[in-house]
């Protein structure tokens, strides 16, 4: 008898989570097709790896005797790889941000260290950091910020610090998950408090971003906050929980936002939280990053979608593409899982170079 009721429950708890679990499975197939949609497969034989890992995660694999394409007004290849296992200087543990300086150099944070490559690829040099680094940027006279929990250290482009300072409540340090400079500004991403922290040359806060009007803070399921602010002054800002991209003036008075959730279209935000980077180019084009599944977009300042980098340029399982933008908008996108730093131009060839 007691056998028989713990089956009788164990039927119970089984119904109870399919039921649960319908929506989602629902909602994540048709998420699914949309994604589908957007590859272009090689012949199969070449591709069946990638179709086999596509199937394991539920994305359907759409027939190679049938590619389709959807045309946007720019369309981007990539030019350069930095970082990959076959390359002079593999990332080898982690690579979580990516800057450039006025003269196009990139600066990639990873393996503990930051890497400066000339904009062809050639390494130039590098130096340590400190541990639980979490994002760079590079401001005026070429100084490197490094975003870390509760704290902002400087440094110049060879690695000598310059200073720092603590950034945050000392019952409540800031998470700094984006850092941009503005003039003589310092603007911190702060995912704890949910806003961006505007702080003077001495790291003293002198405003706020994001707290005004009726968001009331950012919202942010997946506890991240990117921002990047264009030459007139306008803050860019990916509020992921609410599947768009908001903008603000530097006094923090919210000015407009664009991008909603939806499946069916590509100008839309897919999945729980999204996007989760962006950085602005040099003629206002705001670029954006997704999750699940990793994409890259690029929309005019008024929210028109211009262009889209599809995921089969990106590891399945990547969370944030960290994104930056040269003075010849290149698009440069850091895949933390794949460990490597792909170049795209909209005018470039469509092969790539390992350096």
């Amino acid at each position: 008898m007691a056998g028989f009721f713990e089956m009788a429950k164990r039927k119970k708890l089984s119904e109870s989570f399919r039921e649960r679990a319908f929506p989602a499975a629902a909602l994540m197939g048709a998420f699914s097709s949309f994604v589908a949609s957007l590859f272009r497969p090689a012949p199969a034989r070449s591709q069946s790896r990638r179709d086999a890992a596509l199937v394991q995660i539920g994305i359907p694999v759409q027939s190679a005797a049938a590619p389709t394409k959807t045309s946007f007004p720019l369309e981007y290849s990539q030019v350069l790889v930095l970082g990959a296992s076959t390359s002079a200087y593999p990332f080898h543990r982690s690579l979580s941000g990516i800057a450039v300086d006025s003269s196009d150099r990139i600066y990639a944070l990873g393996d503990g260290e930051i890497r400066v490559f000339e904009p062809g690829g050639s390494l130039i040099w590098n130096w340590k950091v400190p541990d639980q680094a979490l994002c760079l940027a590079v401001g005026g006279g070429e100084r490197v910020y490094i975003g870390l929990p509760g704290r902002i250290e400087i440094y110049n482009p060879y690695g000598t610090r310059l200073g720092g300072f603590a950034v945050g409540e000392a019952n409540r340090p800031a998470n700094v998950t984006s850092i941009k400079i503005y003039g003589r500004e310092i603007l911190a991403a702060d995912s704890t408090a949910r806003y961006i922290r505007r702080c003077d040359a001495n790291g003293s806060q002198i405003g706020a971003i994001g707290i005004r009007g009726k968001a009331q803070g950012f919202m942010l399921p997946n506890r991240s906050l990117d921002i990047d602010v264009d030459s007139k002054g306008v803050v860019r800002a990916t509020d992921s929980g609410r599947h768009r991209v908001s903008s603000w003036t530097m006094d923090g008075t919210p000015v407009g936002y664009f991008g909603k959730f939806g499946l069916a279209s590509p100008e839309d935000f897919v999945g729980c939280c999204n996007p989760v980077n962006l950085a602005i180019a040099p003629n206002g084009n705001i670029v954006t990053a997704e999750k699940v599944a990793a994409r890259v977009k690029v929309y005019a300042p008024d929210g028109k979608l211009l262009a889209l980098i599809g995921p089969e340029h990106f590891d399945l399982k990547c969370s944030h593409l960290h994104l930056a933008v040269d003075s010849r908008g290149l698009i440069l996108v850091a895949d933390p899982v794949s460990l490597m730093v792909k170049v795209f131009s909209v005018e470039g060839p469509g092969g790539s170079r390992k350096l």
